[in-house]
């Protein structure tokens, strides 16, 4: 008597075979928009906390490739609906770069502490820009957003 021929012994098979099945489909399914959105406004606010530590000319150049990164997936898995908000941040991103390079490489007391200024209201426009987008409410941009604000170090929240 073959050890599949009982019924029990069906049922386990058959279960397994669902299980695998099951375990299968899971892992190749793909990403819905809201997770992908959340996976990229994580990557972007992680790349933001980046710029925002760094300390030299070649960290900061690492961030803003990290950025053009995010930027560049979430234009890739998001139709026009983020479009509008990714260019807000782009710009909030090049004007944060130029006050840190200023900050790090100005002589002047004076000109270090506009750049910072120009450095911390970019800052504060990102994380703007971001609520403005949450108020929104589409599925797909509050995912976003909490991936955004789940990736930002804690002192920029």
């Amino acid at each position: 008597m073959s050890v599949l021929t009982t019924a029990p012994a069906r049922v386990l098979a058959a279960a397994v075979a669902l299980v695998a099945i099951v375990a299968v489909t899971i892992a190749v399914w793909p990403a819905s928009a809201a997770d992908k959105a959340r996976a990229d406004g994580k990557h972007l606010g992680q790349a933001v906390g980046d710029l925002y530590h760094a300390q030299s000319q070649a960290d900061v150049d690492a961030a803003f490739a990290d950025m053009r990164g995010a930027l560049d997936d979430t234009r890739d898995h998001a139709g026009d609906e983020l479009n509008e908000q990714l260019d807000k941040q782009a710009d909030a991103l090049n004007r944060a770069a130029d006050g840190f390079v200023g900050a790090h490489t100005s002589d002047d007391g004076w000109d270090q502490d506009l750049y910072q200024s120009e450095l911390d209201y970019a800052v504060d426009d990102l994380v703007n820009n971001a609520d403005d987008f949450r108020n929104q409410r589409s599925d797909v941009n509050q995912a976003y957003v909490e991936g955004f604000q789940s990736g930002l170090p804690d002192e920029l929240r």
